[in-house]
């Protein structure tokens, strides 16, 4: 009966514990399984959360600070149990036996010690988990601009077959009446089967783009981004670029460095401690002992720290650790100024590029093939000077999609040589601040109707 009650009780309690966890891992799974995403900086926030390295990091994470609860505990005591077995059984002698309890006991501060030392390592781990965070939605806005710029491309590429359907038309026209050669028809119907072309390889180009966001953010294959906002047109003003500058010890990657150093702290002054005798208590019980008084024994035992140079090369050791991780961090410090100051000088130069395509590039294309399609219906141009001026604004389109493209992605590198996950600002009106033209927002807000 009493191992019937403990067999139901042993598979009770795991069933009941698994029970209570199951609601928990399928919330945690739920929060994951989004059928829509409209928004690009939820994506990031879904890789955060969902991505499964990112989740593997976080149980690591917590791993460590479990495991700086148990280093600041005395180690366990121990029992030490021996017989005689040649007493057993003799009536010349009673049962002999000895037992012993003994306990270690450190060196004052040894133990807060190695507290600061796993809570160090600790710091290590959470400063490398925003160090992967950051890195992760630089990667996620990196695929999403990707996306976005071939789903841009695909509009307008949509809009010049729309226009060369037109052009043929025209040509045809022209053909039958006599004015255009029948070369002009070929190379027209020619130019809007190449457009056919491209935009079958940007379908497939943009369902990659999609795989891979699913692949970061963890998400089901029944997931569908329906964001049409375009690429955010970002801002950073002058003083918050300064204070960036200022806040370099903040990064995630040299908040590792300085747990390192902590942690080598705290273990050379370990070591230093192993220069003093660790001393461990002791009571004993001999019953082989014929007087009664002598059975019990209790006292003290210490190890002879005798140097012979052992310990004095573990601390030179952990010193010139320490002066590498310096020298590292210093280093360091100079790499991420410098990266974040051609980060914003990559990405200003995106802006000016971009600006020069809305402000001027954009709209002489536009005008150019305007003239050419006026000039080649009455008659005074020819199909080439067409050819040639729709070529232009063909080109002209996909260059400033590129440069919008490349200002989002310039601007994703500066978050991340920051060291920063989320963006600092983003609009997509016009604004007063924004270092963007008007006229760019509007040809960006038209754009995105178009899509």
């Amino acid at each position: 009966m009493i191992y019937f009650q403990w067999l139901v009780r042993s598979a009770f309690v795991p069933l009941l514990i698994g029970l209570m966890l199951t609601p928990l891992f399928v919330m945690a799974e739920t929060e994951c399984q989004i059928p829509l995403v409209t928004d690009s900086e939820i994506l990031v926030r879904l890789a955060i959360d969902c991505n499964a390295a990112q989740r593997a990091i976080k149980d690591r994470l917590q791993a460590q600070r479990h495991q700086v609860d148990s280093v600041g505990q005395l180690d366990d005591p121990k029992l030490m149990l021996g017989v005689a077995p040649r007493t057993f059984g003799d009536k010349r002698f009673d049962d002999g036996y000895i037992v012993e309890l003994s306990q270690s006991l450190p060196w004052p501060e040894v133990l807060s010690l190695r507290e600061k030392a796993a809570g160090a390592q600790s710091d290590v781990w959470q400063a490398r988990q925003y160090q992967d965070q950051v890195r992760l939605a630089g990667g996620v806005r990196a695929n999403y601009g990707q996306w976005q710029y071939h789903r841009m491309i695909l509009s307008i590429n949509q809009r010049h077959q729309v226009l060369w359907q037109d052009l043929m038309a025209i040509v045809k026209a022209k053909y039958v009446s006599g004015t255009a050669s029948k070369s002009a028809v070929l190379q027209a119907t020619h130019e809007h089967h190449l457009l056919l072309q491209e935009a079958i390889e940007l379908q497939a180009a943009i369902e990659r783009d999609t795989s891979k966001l699913r692949r970061l953010t963890n998400l089901p294959t029944t997931t569908t981004f329906d964001i049409n906002i375009g690429l955010p047109l970002t801002v950073l003003p002058a003083d918050k670029f300064t204070a960036l500058l200022a806040e370099l010890s903040h990064q995630p990657v040299m908040q590792r460095l300085d747990a390192q150093r902590r942690q080598k702290n705290t273990e050379l002054a370990l070591r230093e401690k192993d220069r003093y005798p660790s001393l461990s208590a002791m009571a004993r019980y001999n019953s082989l002992w014929v007087n009664e008084e002598q059975r019990l024994v209790v006292g003290v035992s210490l190890n002879l720290p005798f140097d012979f140079g052992k310990r004095t090369s573990r601390e030179d050791s952990l010193r010139a650790e320490q002066s590498a991780l310096r020298w590292e961090q210093q280093d360091l410090r100079v790499a991420l100024r410098e990266q974040l100051m051609q980060r914003y000088s990559f990405w200003q130069q995106a802006i000016d590029v971009y600006q020069l395509y809305q402000q001027d590039l954009l709209p002489l294309a536009e005008e150019s093939l305007t003239t050419a399609l006026d000039e080649y219906q009455s008659g005074v141009g020819d199909f080439l000077s067409l050819f040639i001026a729709e070529r232009q604004l063909l080109t002209t389109e996909r260059k400033a999609k590129q440069a919008l493209s490349e200002q989002y992605a310039q601007f994703s590198e500066l978050m991340a040589a920051a060291g920063l996950v989320q963006m600092i600002a983003s609009t997509s009106t016009s604004d007063t601040d924004n270092n963007i033209a008007s006229s760019t927002h509007r040809y960006h807000e038209e754009e995105t109707r178009d899509e």
